[in-house]
């Protein structure tokens, strides 16, 4: 994200800092201060399943390992920002929208799928929110844990995207159940 200068340092401190194994990924990822995509996907998928536990989980093991709140929530909002796009352009990777892995790739689509257009919008808008917010705060954690807390709760907000978000996830758990009875599954009438 800067000038080639900055690359050349930033080169320099990941070679200067690596151990007889070369510069590693666990190794760059801390000496770089970015988020571990793992986490990104393990925070993202949770979301989608809705899943409190695992996303506070998640936000603990970051702050455990010592990255700022700040840094991970614009990760978050990166992350976010690709799936919008990988929902909304289906070539989006080849088009060089989203520069991502293949593997990673194929991931976020699926992810993009589970959460929808209307949950992936509301949670970028609250992550965006909570970064202004987060500037000069004492407690970026708890600014972090709050927002998090804000996008697994569609029904405590009483705003429209909100309320659109819980009306797509009405819409995909009722093509799920038909998809069910149509296959055969448990919860159909086949």
């Amino acid at each position: 994200g800067g000038s080639a200068r900055d690359s050349l340092s930033v080169l320099d401190q990941l070679l200067a800092g690596a151990g007889d194994e070369g510069v590693t990924y666990a190794r760059a990822v801390g000496l770089l201060g970015v988020t571990d995509v793992a986490i990104l996907d393990d925070v993202v998928d949770a979301l989608g399943a809705l899943d409190g536990p695992a996303v506070f989980g998640a936000v603990d093991r970051l702050v455990e390992a010592g990255h700022d709140p700040r840094r991970f929530a614009a990760d978050l909002l990166q992350r976010l920002r690709d799936l919008i796009l990988t929902h909304a352009v289906p070539d989006a990777g080849e088009r060089g929208l989203v520069d991502v892995p293949a593997d990673e790739m194929d991931r976020m689509v699926d992810q993009a799928a589970r959460l929808g257009p209307a949950a992936l919008a509301r949670h970028a808008e609250l992550v965006h929110t909570a970064l202004t917010e987060m500037r000069g705060a004492t407690a970026p954690r708890l600014l972090l844990e709050l927002v998090c807390a804000r996008m697994l709760l569609p029904a405590a907000s009483a705003q429209d995207a909100a309320f659109v978000q819980r009306l797509e996830g009405v819409e995909r758990r009722l093509a799920l159940g038909a998809a069910g009875a149509v296959d055969g599954e448990p919860g159909g009438a086949g």
